[in-house]
């Protein structure tokens, strides 16, 4: 059973002017950059092409091959948008025509162009039920620009009271049947190529806005085990990271699972003042275990722990010895003199916190 009748080829759209349109004209309708290959008279159907390789006059600007190409808002002139940036006009309030096919230059009259419909712009406003790719990659970028332009994703707002906004989400694709499932990222951008900062990355629940509403919560989450295989491992601050910042002095913090420190390399206790003692690793882990404790010899802090709150574990690996820890040259420990030495309990270690970086004052335990 037929269930759809042609038509025509689809470069043409009908269109009755209100005021006479001269051949060549660019007309917008509902929303699409249409061309007038005739002239067409005040209330009279005529056609618009909506296809097809056109001249159309341009602004003074050079217009790269491929680069998208916009009618003025102000319904003047073309626009063009480089792919590299070199262009000056922006997508924002103009119509999207097409792409250029070849570059023109600031000087010439117009460019070259091919004409697409406003649907299948990625430029132009569109809507649309999905979008899906048809190649390895579906690239979405935001407009190359003297000030880049920005790409969001935001779920659906709620046309009635009670109901909840659409949902926005990040998911890796589905792998094949023995595969890995594919990788979902949040990068900031990279710095510029001379300097600059890289751009960051933030993920926020949703503010409450009115009647002493809650804000959103935010999950980081590993990825459920199937049957016997282990939970997804969650990564913070593993690489390319100088330091690592959890809630602040006036948020309570709660770690209700078992925490793991890494053990640093072992010390062997010498000496006896600061001086000569031995000096434990630079701040590479948070618990550092000692040897060789007599009652007399001891070990001296690292001036890279020297920071406001750091805390090192400090264990004595003889079982009834004293260690003697001394703070970092000049400081202080509990208050005691500069550069004295804290004793361990007989067999016991040391817990020791920098009060002050500036000042060099600890507390022991």
């Amino acid at each position: 059973m037929s269930q759809a009748t042609y038509i025509q080829e689809g470069r043409e759209v009908d269109y009755t002017p209100v005021g006479d349109v001269d051949t060549g004209e660019v007309v917008i309708q509902d929303g699409q950059a249409g061309i007038a290959k005739t002239a067409i008279a005040s209330g009279v159907l005529g056609a618009l092409s909506i296809g097809g390789m056109f001249d159309v006059q341009q602004k003074a600007e050079i217009i790269p091959a491929g680069a998208s190409v916009y009618w003025d808002e102000n319904g003047s002139s073309v626009s063009g948008v480089a792919l590299a940036g070199a262009a000056t006009a922006t997508a924002t309030g103009n119509i999207y025509m097409g792409k250029a096919i070849a570059v023109t230059a600031a000087t010439d009259d117009n460019v070259r162009l091919v004409l697409a419909s406003a649907e299948v712009a990625a430029a132009s406003v569109a809507t649309a039920t999905s979008i899906t790719g048809t190649a390895s990659t579906l690239p979405i970028a935001g407009l190359s620009a003297a000030q880049g332009g920005t790409v969001s994703t935001t779920g659906g707002t709620s046309s009635t009271a009670g109901n909840a906004g659409g949902a926005a989400s990040v998911a890796g694709g589905v792998p094949g049947v023995t595969g890995a499932g594919g990788a979902a990222s949040v990068t900031g951008g990279i710095g510029g190529s001379t300097s600059g900062t890289g751009g960051a990355a933030s993920v926020a629940g949703g503010a409450g806005t009115a009647g002493d509403a809650d804000g959103g919560a935010v999950s980081i989450l590993g990825g459920n085990a199937e049957g016997s295989g282990t939970d997804g491992v969650l990564n913070l601050g593993t690489s390319n990271t100088s330091a690592i910042t959890i809630g602040a002095a006036s948020i309570a913090t709660a770690i209700p699972g078992p925490v793991t420190k890494a053990a640093g390399a072992s010390t062997a206790a010498a000496g006896t003042a600061t001086g000569d003692a031995g000096a434990l690793p630079s701040g590479t882990a948070g618990v550092y275990p000692t040897t060789a404790a007599d009652d007399t010899k001891g070990v001296i802090l690292s001036a890279s722990d020297k920071i406001t709150g750091r805390m090192v574990l400090i264990g004595n690996g003889v079982s009834n010895k004293i260690l003697k820890v001394y703070p970092v040259t000049g400081g202080t420990i509990n208050g005691a003199a500069a550069n004295a030495a804290f004793s361990s309990v007989s067999g016991k270690g040391v817990i020791v916190v920098c009060l002050s970086s500036g000042d060099n004052t600890w507390l022991a335990w």
